[in-house]
């Protein structure tokens, strides 16, 4: 994995996470905070819709998951960006034991296929002397921090491990037999990841001089930006314009974004919130106000919640400005709503601008 050696600090950066950790983490989202050891989302199925033609990648960086399924898809160079820069020693471990574990190993050691934890210090012994060294010294002073006990690990330095497992073997495949999952590994011992520490609206200063993107994934950040009782049109301008002024102009001409992923969304939950909001103008209504009586449960239950608002204020504004793709996949669970599937949003650049 190649990186730029002046962001490691790997004693500090232990001692520090040990200090959040000991604090409840704090800041959930920061540049220290807990990691992901899986994605709940779809992507191979997005990313297959967004092709194969494409050899330069740019996503979130978070567990790993959408890169590896970028490379399945033909990538072979990967940008990571995260703002949590432990995320950045995660990456490495996880690039390193796919290309080096077997397919039963690596599912006991990252995907807690066996007994619901996952980093089991056997086996990361079978690859830490192929890490880079500052990534090895982050990892041999955590699993001393944790006195080498993985079920702690996975408790408190990792997102419900055991419950995002479970979940994610309905939406990943690159584990889910031997053939794809050697596959994989073949095409990961190909690829080059490099790791961007930025927050998403500082990525126009972070971003590599003289690259552009194939294919750019988003994740479900938006959801982050535009959530709970803060739900707004504006900031839903505000990551649409960021989008248009500086991820677009990265994209190649015949490259692909995925601008948002949704859970448990699809075009009845749309109407649904579209009636409500012609109910109420004003937009919708704190989540206080709105569980309020039987009719407002009901609502909610229906998917009038202020993260199903925030996806379609995005929606409405993408659909007036771009022509959009929209790909149904199998949804693991989270969301809610009566939908039965998951929403990625993609751009082409090749779609023709609507008029206002």
């Amino acid at each position: 994995m190649l990186y730029d050696k002046t962001i490691f600090t790997a004693e500090k950066d232990a001692k520090e996470m040990l200090v959040r950790l000991q604090n409840g983490w704090g800041d959930y989202f920061g540049a220290y905070s807990p990691l992901y050891n899986i994605t709940t989302e779809c992507s191979s199925t997005y990313i297959e819709a967004m092709g194969k033609n494409f050899n330069t990648a740019l996503t979130i960086g978070a567990s790993g998951d959408q890169g590896i399924a970028l490379v399945q898809n033909g990538a072979k160079k990967i940008y990571f960006f995260d703002i949590n820069r432990l995320d950045v020693y995660f990456l490495e471990l996880r690039k390193v034991a796919l290309e080096n574990l077997k397919r039963r190993d690596f599912l006991d050691f990252m995907i807690a296929d066996n007994n619901g934890s996952i980093m089991d210090y056997r086996l990361y012994q079978k690859i830490a002397n192929k890490l880079s060294l500052p990534v090895r010294a982050f990892w041999d002073i955590a699993y001393d921090i944790f006195d080498y006990n993985n079920q702690a690990m996975s408790i408190y330095f990792f997102r419900d491990v055991k419950k995002n497992s479970q979940k994610a073997k309905i939406v990943n495949n690159y584990y889910s037999n031997n053939s794809t999952y050697y596959d994989t590994q073949e095409k990961i011992k190909q690829s080059e990841w490099f790791f961007i520490e930025s927050d998403f609206y500082s990525l126009n200063k972070n971003l590599p001089a003289g690259i552009n993107f194939d294919a750019i994934v988003l994740s479900n950040l938006y959801e982050y930006l535009n959530f709970g009782e803060k739900v707004s049109k504006e900031e839903t301008l505000k990551y649409l314009n960021f989008i248009k002024q500086v991820l677009l102009p990265r994209l190649s001409q015949d490259g692909a974004m995925m601008s948002a992923y949704l859970y448990r969304y699809n075009d009845e939950v749309d109407k649904y919130i579209e009636h409500k909001l012609q109910e109420n103008p004003d937009g919708w209504a704190p989540s206080t106000d709105l569980l309020s009586g039987l009719e407002n449960i009901e609502a909610y239950l229906s998917g009038y919640t202020g993260q199903n608002v925030s996806y379609h204020y995005l929606y409405q504004a993408l659909e007036k400005e771009y022509g959009i793709q929209k790909v149904l996949t199998p949804a693991a669970g989270f969301g809610q709503s009566f939908a039965q599937n998951d929403l990625a949003i993609i751009q082409r650049k090749i779609y023709t601008k609507r008029e206002k």
